[in-house]
This record gives C-alpha cells, structure tokens and sequence, in this order.
C-alpha cells in the first residue's frame, strides 16, 4: 500500500474546482494504488457529476472526489454527512499525473465512523460504518408491468465496452489521438448522446406517451422519444437521434438514426454521421431483469458491424432522480 502524508504547501487552496472537469475517473486515478491522507475539510461540494471534497493539512490542499449525488444517495450517504472545519482521515486512489488527488473510498469522521462511499468496499480503520445499499431487494414481476418501469442498472460501464471493436484506419487514429482529461466529451457538464449515453449507470424508466414511448435515463436528466406509429410526436435532441420502435413479439426494437453527436464513447472512438443503431430490449423469464442489445452500423468508424450488451434489474421503489449536472 502507498501511503501519503498531507504535507505541502498552503499555496494549493488557490486550486479552483475547474482544475478537475468531469472526466473518465479511470483516466485521473490510478485503480491499483490505495494512498491515505488525514486533514481538515475545507470545502464539501454534494452535486453531480461527483460529490467532491477539499481537504487541507498544513501545508497541502487535496483535492477529493467521489461517485454522483445519485450513486452515493443509494448507499444512503447524504449532504451534512460531512462537515467543513471536521478533521478527517482518507483512502482510496491516487491520481495519475499528481499528488493531491484521491478518488476516496473511505474517510473516517472525528465521531470514529467510517464513511463507505459505494458498494463493496471494506472498512479499514471502524466497524461503525455509514454506507449500504439502501434499496430494496431485486423482484420478479408478479403484476406483469413488462417493460413499463423503472430498472436499476447492472452492467457497469467498463464491462458494457469491453470488447476490440473492429475499427477503420481514420477512427483507430481518431483514438490515437484522444486525450482522456482534455478531450472529455462531458467536461463542463456537456451530456452524451446516442450511443454513449447507453453505458449511463443511473436508473432509466419506459413509460407510454400517447402512441409514443420514451426512455426516461437519470444521466443528464435525457429524455429519448420512440415513435410507433411511422411519424415522432416528439422530436429528441439532435445528438440523441431519430428513434422508430416496433414490437417483435415481447421484444422492443429501436431503430435510431440522424444522430448528431460524434462521439460513440468517452475514450475517443468517434461516430459517423451516416450511423445505424438497432436496440433490442427484452424481459428474462421472470420479468426481474431487461436485457439489452445494441448494434452499431457505422461504415466510417468500424469495418463490421459491433454488437454491446447489458442489464437492468427491478427494485420496487427505484426511482429516476433529478440528475441537476453543476459544471
């Protein structure tokens, strides 16, 4: 375990929130090193993208961050937990390029409880711990609602993109050139479009609108319009597409085209203006689970087509929450 003392200069308080945009957290911390640090909070910042924190020994401001309001709320973390002015002990990642940053996974309270900022992280200093899964247990679906609900996420990110995708000469070089921190497609709170907006690993909603159904997701607070009936009573924002579904027996196909985003993920594959995306989702035998597929057509970006796939689950109660992204 590397272990890091908070000692330096007092000069690093001036380090404005900008200077961490919202970023791919893998590309700012290294996941394979645990560093600790121990000072006073000076700042707490409880909005998304990420809950972040300020920490200052005497003569070193760190810079903390953590998972989204909505991620941490599920573990039943909330705003107040944590205090400017309260002395405090750290653990998690270090940065990758500097020394002053943490993604955190446990911090101590002066009180001696230990704050477990997500799922299956060990304490490491308390057994008065503050952080589980509040919500309620996975359910089959007994009052055959098929896919008009809310369904919380399974896949994580990392595993719906772990795959070579089969990339053309002009997009292999896109990514060459990709710079995770500077070229983040969602600094600024910017949100993602069709197809990077499906890795999102909030809650999402089906729900009918007329003819129409629409895809609640809690990332960015977007809103996807499917048209059934040939003409879209709601047009979706531009990068997220034109969206034409069809029933194929229990199965509901979305077609999407017209997309006006150029990104297909955040790691700096690119997507082209002509491209093709056919959803599959669908209900396992018990209704407990919506199982996902999405193809992507996409001549100017991949030499064959490209298949991902992932998982909702049903716990009643969930909820699609305001997402309210703070740049």
């Amino acid at each position: 375990m590397k272990v890091l003392p908070l000692v330096l200069g007092l000069a690093a308080l001036a380090l404005s929130r900008a200077a961490l945009p919202h970023h791919s957290s893998a590309a700012v911390y290294d996941r394979d090193t645990v560093v600790e640090a121990e000072g006073d909070v000076v700042e707490v910042s409880w909005t998304n993208p990420h809950v972040r924190f300020k920490v200052r020994d005497a003569a070193k401001t760190w810079d903390i961050e953590s998972n989204s309001v909505s991620i941490v709320s599920r573990f039943g973390l909330r705003e107040g937990l944590v205090k400017v002015g309260e002395h405090v002990k750290l653990a998690g990642n270090g940065g990758r390029q500097r020394d002053d940053v943490m993604w955190v996974t446990n911090m101590l309270l002066p009180d001696g409880r230990e704050i477990l900022f997500g799922a299956a992280i060990a304490p490491r200093w308390s057994d008065r711990t503050v952080g589980n899964d509040i919500r309620s247990a996975v359910s089959a679906d007994s009052q055959k609602l098929g896919i008009f609900r809310v369904w919380t996420n399974v896949t994580s990110p990392a595993a719906f993109w772990a795959q070579d995708f089969p990339l053309t000469p002009a997009a292999a070089a896109a990514r060459a050139k990709f710079r995770p921190v500077l070229d983040d497609p969602t600094q600024n709170c910017t949100p993602k479009g069709m197809t990077y907006i499906m890795e999102q690993p909030y809650p999402v909603e089906f729900a009918k609108d007329g003819d129409d159904l629409v895809l609640k997701m809690e990332e960015y607070d977007t809103v996807r319009h499917i048209a059934m009936t040939g003409t879209p009573a709601k047009a979706n924002a531009p990068r997220l597409g034109v969206s034409a579904g069809h029933w194929d027996g229990g199965t509901l196909v979305v077609d999407t085209t017209g997309i006006d985003y150029a990104h297909f993920d955040g790691r700096g594959i690119p997507l082209g203006k002509g491209a093709r995306v056919e959803e599959r989702f669908s209900l396992n035998a018990d209704g407990s689970r919506l199982l996902y597929t999405m193809t992507v057509s996409d001549p100017l970006t991949f030499t064959a087509p490209v298949t991902l796939k992932k998982e909702w689950e049903w716990r009643p109660g969930e909820q699609v929450r305001p997402y309210n992204c703070v740049k």
